[in-house]
């Protein structure tokens, strides 16, 4: 269809007309590559034929320039096969010219007659045997692309032109841009330019115009979206545009599906058009229609993208500045250009085309010119990586730069991609292995499971002193992380603090051991300094301290402003520090300060899901389960101990993975799945294991699985070893692990309880008075140790404090031990409500096993809740059933459904029985229930975050 041409051609149409009225007429069509100039030309030829007109044709080509008369030939050509067509003996060809295309310009037959000469002779021929056909009937002459024609043949056209005032001929040219290597001839704009010769623009289509195209090319309607990006990548390029709807109606072909109202949907078709490979073939046929400098300068666009300017654009093409200038102009004519290529895939078709060693060195010389020109490493780091090494001083410090800014976006795949090519660059052994240790550290942050061969192959090359002591500390924190810690020890004793980095770096490193492997500190030859670290101490040291502060006093007020301050400081820490949000964070649970806790978890994961860092994301979804399980949403905590579990994972134990599975441990054993327990606590630990953090956490996990499974022996064995781990480490703090409490419940089931009251009252006597949580737990355990009169008070109080901290499990155990203590004193109507806020506060924490021993008298199977999320998972479900109550409407609810009457609800909250009664009012009437049964029974979550 040729769109946004009919009006040339009824003005061509108008002059072949007028050359039938023995009025010769010479047009030129100009305009740039791929406009449409020869559909056009073979339109009017059509035409021209059907209306009863000779038509002879001659297509130019860029070689042609070096053939004299080629051109002329194939107007021979023609004319000799329209005669033998018409039984006519063959055309009258002047002396020289073969049909073949060939020519003899040799010498002249005669010595006075000059090559000048040659070309009148020619010309004169050339116009008797035209004018000679024009008698007989109307005559079109179409010449493409003139601008490529040999001079013998330009000649002889403008001798033609020069004479056809009378004849029934039209000659019809068009014009493109010439190559940035020929020559403009000036007897072509000679020709062009007579003052006889008509002339015609042709330009690039309008938005409308390429609408029109797309639309009478598709197979299907094309949605709005697609005709603008048509239109922005084509620029009104016709050719382009027919490309890029072949390109859409082969995908509609293939992945056309169908909705439920068989409605036609093109998955393909985004914000962001998707080319295909005609679009690109066609891309590659008008670049190289612009000849070989402007392929080049595209070729050099396509590398530099935004960096393309024009001076770099001549340093990489090796064409001057004016050339390059002139390249782009016509790159843009074509639509190809505008300040870059349009579309990456036009720089991907570019580039594939060409050979593999050449696009190497063209990228290399790339990175050499942006480096030299200032350019961001990772901007000369891209050139590189698809290039292969190369050995220059300044590649491998670009590299290690590129891999440190990828590694703070948390992009470490693309981090490991420039230290391997860093590594494969350097000559220079030291070098080498400065990059291997950052390779080391990617490495661990992608697959940190899979990580240790990586550090301990350093190990060598670092007791060899070829690598700087700050470096060496991180790969023996590395080896720390993997359990090698007689490898990392080797490597603490070796390194001396008489550098100030390299004392930096110990302080760091005994910090981590203080937080992570405190029984490492017992083992080192020489001991390591301990240094308290400042204010300007990195970050990760920083949280470490609050993490060790929490460990060995829980309630600390400086270890929860210290992990604050780094949480507020950063949300992207450098990633080979082991432990910086995750140890603040720890800091935090360590404290009792859950709530503050969870709400900095939830805003850091949101920072870091786009990360690739598995390491960073495991180890803070290690103490995301942390959180979760001493808040009660249990089936969140095995689930993200679970999804933490297999990021940390690999062929051995580490810390990371090994708290995690002690998180999992607790967890489900708090839900009862008991057998699912027994599958994680197969694999034997060794015995490294237990030097560490994870270690406590995984024996005391393991003495709630024997306890709860009749294990009383076992079970004590566990949490006694756990105490005196943390008594002799100096971090005897129940936040950390509650070993007494729960050394405790195995004495009392083992008949002794006069141990367990030793333990008991050891915790209570020490417990800092901040710990509410465990001091909730404390009481909870002392009341079973009281006869049955005295137990309700003490149980009240604890569950007040575990109300308080938000500990809904631990409440749901405290609310069922009141239910069975009312029970015996025969407060039958009191044990019944408490028995069924126990059920469901167990109910909605995943407490299976509870909630079976609790037998509800109120909550029939049929109106059990059918959701199980934990408290803090409870947002959602929260939502759906109290979003339209207003705040103190949802407290009041809550406390409903948790049991209380109107007068305890009133007490709790402040106000009046009065106001209570308005508040459930306005409750029934908004969630559409009777009455207070009703509520009591309905599907509500009843420790939602949004309650209070």
């Amino acid at each position: 269809m040729l769109v946004e041409r009919s009006k040339l051609l009824a003005d061509l149409s108008e002059l072949l007309v007028r050359s039938t009225r023995n009025r010769g007429v010479v047009a030129a069509i100009s305009g740039s590559t791929a406009v449409g100039k020869t559909t056009v030309l073979s339109t009017l030829a059509s035409r021209a034929s059907m209306a009863g007109s000779m038509v002879l044709s001659v297509v130019n080509a860029p070689h042609d320039r070096g053939h004299p008369f080629s051109g002329l030939a194939q107007l021979f050509h023609g004319l000799h096969a329209h005669k033998l067509e018409n039984g006519v003996a063959g055309a009258d060809i002047p002396s020289g010219i073969h049909l073949d295309g060939s020519v003899e310009m040799g010498a002249p037959p005669h010595p006075s007659t000059t090559i000048q000469d040659r070309l009148a002779a020619v010309a004169q021929h050339t116009h008797r045997v035209v004018a000679e056909l024009a008698a007989e009937r109307s005559l079109l002459i179409t010449v493409d692309d003139i601008q490529h024609a040999d001079e013998a043949t330009l000649y002889c056209l403008r001798y033609l032109a020069q004479r056809l005032t009378q004849p029934s001929v039209t000659l019809m040219m068009t014009r493109g841009p010439l190559l940035l290597d020929e020559p403009a001839p000036r007897i072509l704009d000679d020709l062009i330019h007579q003052t006889s010769v008509r002339r015609f623009q042709l330009h690039q289509l309008s938005a409308e115009g390429t609408r029109k195209l797309a639309e009478s090319l598709s197979t299907s309607a094309l949605p709005e979206h697609f005709m603008t990006e048509v239109h922005r990548l084509s620029q009104g390029n016709p050719r382009l545009v027919e490309a890029l709807v072949e390109d859409f109606n082969l995908r509609a072909a293939s992945d056309q599906v169908t909705c439920g109202d068989d409605s036609a949907i093109h998955p393909g078709l985004t914000d962001d058009l998707s080319t295909g490979p005609v679009f690109q073939q066609e891309v590659l046929s008008c670049v190289h229609r612009l000849g070989p400098y402007a392929v080049r300068v595209a070729r050099c666009v396509a590398l530099l993208g935004g960096a393309a300017t024009p001076l770099l654009l001549s340093q990489l093409s090796g064409i001057n500045k004016e050339l390059v200038e002139r390249c782009r102009e016509l790159l843009t004519s074509i639509g190809v250009v505008d300040a870059r290529l349009r579309h990456p895939s036009m720089g991907q078709a570019l580039l594939h085309e060409m050979p593999h060693d050449e696009l190497a060195d063209l990228r290399h010389r790339a990175a050499a010119l942006l480096y030299d020109d200032g350019a961001p490493p990772r901007a000369v780091a891209a050139h590189l990586l698809n290039s292969g090494p190369l050995h220059e001083e300044w590649v491998v410090p670009v590299l290690q730069d590129a891999a440190q800014h990828a590694l703070m976006e948390g992009e470490v795949s693309l981090a490991l991609k420039c230290l391997k090519l860093a590594r494969e660059s350097s000559s220079d052994e030291t070098e080498r292995v400065s990059v291997m240790s950052r390779y080391a550290l990617g490495q661990w942050q992608l697959k940190p499971g899979h990580s240790a061969q990586h550090f301990l192959r350093l190990k060598q090359p670092i007791t060899a002193g070829k690598l700087p002591g700050g470096d060496a500390l991180r790969m023996a924190e590395g080896m720390m992380f993997h359990l090698h810690f007689d490898d990392a020890l080797e490597i603490v004793h070796h390194e001396h603090d008489d550098h100030e980095g390299t004392r930096t770096a110990l302080h760091g490193t005994r910090q981590l051991m203080s937080a992570e492997f405190p029984g490492l500190l017992e083992r080192p030859r020489r001991p390591v300094p301990e240094v308290r670290p400042s204010a300007t101490s990195p970050s990760d040291v920083r949280a470490l301290l609050a993490m060790t502060l929490a460990m060995e006093r829980g309630s600390d007020e400086e270890a929860v402003d210290l992990a604050e301050q780094v949480l507020r400081s950063s949300h992207s820490p450098e990633p080979w520090k082991l432990n910086g949000l995750p140890a603040a964070l720890t800091a935090l649970c360590y404290a009792d300060e859950l709530e503050p806790a969870r709400k900095w978890y939830k805003t850091i994961m949101a920072d870091s899901r786009t990360y690739d860092a598995p390491a960073e994301l495991g180890l803070l979804e290690c103490v995301g389960a942390l959180i979760s399980l001493r808040l009660g949403q249990l089936p969140r905590a095995v689930q993200q101990a679970q999804s933490a579990r297999t990021r940390l994972s690999g062929r051995s134990w580490n810390i990371g993975s090994a708290m995690a599975v002690a998180l999992q441990v607790e967890s489900l054993t708090a839900m009862g799945d008991h057998e699912a327990v027994v599958k994680l606590l197969a694999a034997e630990p060794p015995q490294a294991l237990f030097l560490t953090r994870a270690g406590l956490h995984y024996l005391y996990a393991r003495g709630r699985h024997h306890l709860a499974t009749g294990k009383t022996s076992m079970a004590l064995t566990d949490f006694l070893g756990c105490g005196t781990l943390m008594q002799r480490w100096k971090v005897d703090t129940p936040t950390l692990a509650p070993w007494r409490l729960g050394a405790a419940e195995a004495w009392m089931r083992l008949g002794n309880p006069d141990r367990a009251a030793q333990l008991l009252e050891k915790q209570r006597a020490a417990h800092p008075t901040g710990l509410t949580r465990s001091r909730g737990m404390t009481l909870h355990a002392l009341a079973r140790l009281q006869p049955i009169r005295k137990q309700p008070p003490v149980l009240l109080d604890a569950y007040t404090c575990l109300e308080a901290s938000g500990a809904w499990h631990e409440a749901a155990g405290v609310l069922a031990d009141l239910s069975r203590a009312y029970q015996e004193m025969g407060e039958t109507v009191v044990a019944r409500q408490t028995s069924q806020r126990a059920w469901r506060l167990a109910k909605s924490c995943g407490a299976e096993l509870l909630c079976q021993s609790l037998q509800p008298t109120r909550v029939s199977p049929a109106s059990e809740p059918r959701d199980t999320a934990g408290p803090g998972e409870g947002q959602n479900v929260d939502q759906h059933d109290f979003a339209g109550l207003s705040k103190s409407e949802r407290r009041v609810a809550i406390l409903v459904t948790q049991g209380y009457s109107n007068r305890e609800i009133a007490d709790r909250l402040f106000i009046t029985v009065s106001t209570v009664e308005q508040h459930l009012t306005r409750v029934y009437r908004k969630l559409n229930v009777r009455n207070r049964e009703q509520l009591l029974n309905g599907d509500r979550n009843l420790t939602g975050d949004n309650a209070w």
